[in-house]
């Protein structure tokens, strides 16, 4: 009779696994749509109207085409499509990046920008824009990007380096050089915008708000390889992810190499974020936000949650650059801000909701 009763317990409690794992799926599958849904609005709005029949006319005209209908090709092929997969890339870039950190810590408060990716990116940026240019008059913008890429990985190796003990990485002390290291490049980007001119000034501080204007396929395919390498290594982490959840010596007793995967995810972390921020800019609140939201919707297994936090970060920023672009058009607010808008709120919400455990 008690084998039985545990056979029947055994049942339910897999047929309880069960069902909650379709739900994740459904989830998930929800929001793939939603992603599409959104890519169709990031398209189809703007300033400038287009219409399919003069997209089809375009692609099936054996001569020039009419003007009219090159322009709307011209704002579908150029302007918006590239504009809408960067945004997709990023936001599934942030977001998974957010959520690695988040496992990494241990914490829901955490953000890539805590270990100074952000503020390294955009200290060499602001030098780039304001000082190279004396020295070096034919100096191309493309070589901010650069700048801001080699930026936000230098401060991130210096973060590792202070952070670094003989059993591996520090967690509470990677956390204090990052917001060091944040406090430092502040104080850099303050001193260069002070001295830098009209222009420069205008530059930097455009550059700090986030922008997915002048996105182009070749930014387009740089993301992509970025994030399908960065995608693969979350995804091979994402057993150590869940070991890390336990604590890193509990972790240590499962058999994970401690060591090598956290090495490993804080580099992916920093790459991932790099070049997102030297491409796009300062974008916040994309990696607090939505791995938290992914918490709720589908728990914290990390075979879901990292999957979620990709998609959901690729829906909020793909709809928040529809709201930067369409709010006020034809003007555009820099993306940043709207991100800022939505991150700012609930990151309070987030310190009230752990304000006992912050206080302990």
């Amino acid at each position: 009779m008690t084998n039985l009763t545990a056979h029947a317990a055994d049942v339910q409690v897999n047929q309880h696994i069960t069902a909650r794992d379709h739900r994740r799926q459904h989830i998930l599958t929800g929001a793939v749509s939603a992603v599409f849904i959104s890519a169709w609005l990031s398209v189809s709005l703007g300033s400038y109207d287009w219409q399919w029949s003069a997209i089809w006319q375009y692609l099936t005209a054996e001569d020039a085409a009419p003007r009219h209908v090159a322009m709307q090709w011209y704002v579908l092929w150029d302007l918006r499509l590239p504009r809408t997969l960067m945004a997709i890339c990023v936001g599934a870039l942030l977001g998974m990046a957010g959520c690695a950190m988040q496992g990494l810590v241990r914490n829901p408060l955490a953000d890539p920008g805590l270990i100074g990716i952000s503020g390294g990116a955009a200290a060499a940026a602001a030098t780039s824009m304001a000082i190279l240019p004396l020295y070096w008059p034919g100096i191309t913008p493309f070589a901010t990007v650069i700048a801001a890429f080699c930026g936000a990985l230098l401060t991130v190796a210096m973060v590792l380096h202070m952070a670094r003990r003989a059993h591996g990485i520090a967690v509470g002390t990677l956390i204090l050089a990052g917001v060091a290291i944040n406090a430092l490049t502040g104080t850099v980007i303050g001193a260069i915008s002070y001295l830098a001119d009209d222009d420069a000034l205008r530059q930097i501080s455009y550059w700090t708000m986030g922008s997915l204007a002048g996105a182009n396929w070749l930014q387009v395919a740089i993301l992509s390889s970025c994030l399908a390498i960065s995608a693969s290594v979350f995804w091979h982490c994402r057993s150590a992810l869940n070991l890390f959840a336990l604590g890193e010596q509990d972790a240590a007793y499962q058999g994970l190499n401690v060591k090598r995967y956290k090495n490993l995810l804080l580099w992916t972390v920093a790459f991932a974020v790099a070049l997102a921020t030297a491409l796009c800019g300062i974008i916040g609140f994309i990696g607090l936000v939505i791995p938290h939201i992914c918490r709720n919707l589908v728990g914290v297994d990390q075979r879901f949650l990292m999957p979620a936090s990709g998609i959901l970060g690729s829906v909020l920023l793909v709809l928040s650059d529809c709201v930067s672009r369409s709010l006020f058009s034809p003007l555009e607010i820099p993306i940043g801000i709207i991100t800022s808008a939505v991150g700012a709120p609930f990151f309070l919400y987030l310190l009230y909701q752990q304000r006992g455990r912050i206080d302990d």
